[in-house]
């Protein structure tokens, strides 16, 4: 038996998926997929992207700090800090993505040749 992390999800009806040898193989596969969703190429962006999305901004005020998105710094990362990135891309756009019916997820699963 060998396990392979499964991206999945859906875009306005089309899904799609990819299979990742590794976890965090598969972690930066997610993250890559939500920034390019977002629009998100550089600080600047991203920062506009968090602020636009941000549902506690009238109490937090304009976030100041962009959460990662450069895919050469993501790579040095563990996968641990990699979900924790990809859970607050997700938190940050939710609402981005419901209305766009975008859904991404992971799962492990186990294969046997």
């Amino acid at each position: 038996m060998m396990k392979v992390w499964v991206m999945q999800g859906s875009y306005e009806g089309e899904l799609f998926s990819s299979v990742h040898l590794t976890q965090k193989g598969c972690a930066l596969a997610c993250i890559s997929d939500i920034i390019e969703f977002l629009g998100v190429d550089d600080d600047e962006t991203a920062l506009s992207v968090m602020n636009d999305c941000n549902p506690y901004a009238e109490t937090d005020g304009d976030q100041t700090e962009a959460i990662e998105w450069d895919q050469e710094k993501l790579k040095e990362m563990t996968s641990e800090q990699l979900w924790k990135i990809f859970a607050e891309w997700c938190e940050m756009s939710w609402d981005r993505m419901a209305d766009r019916s975008y859904n991404l997820d992971c799962n492990t699963v186990e294969i046997q040749a």
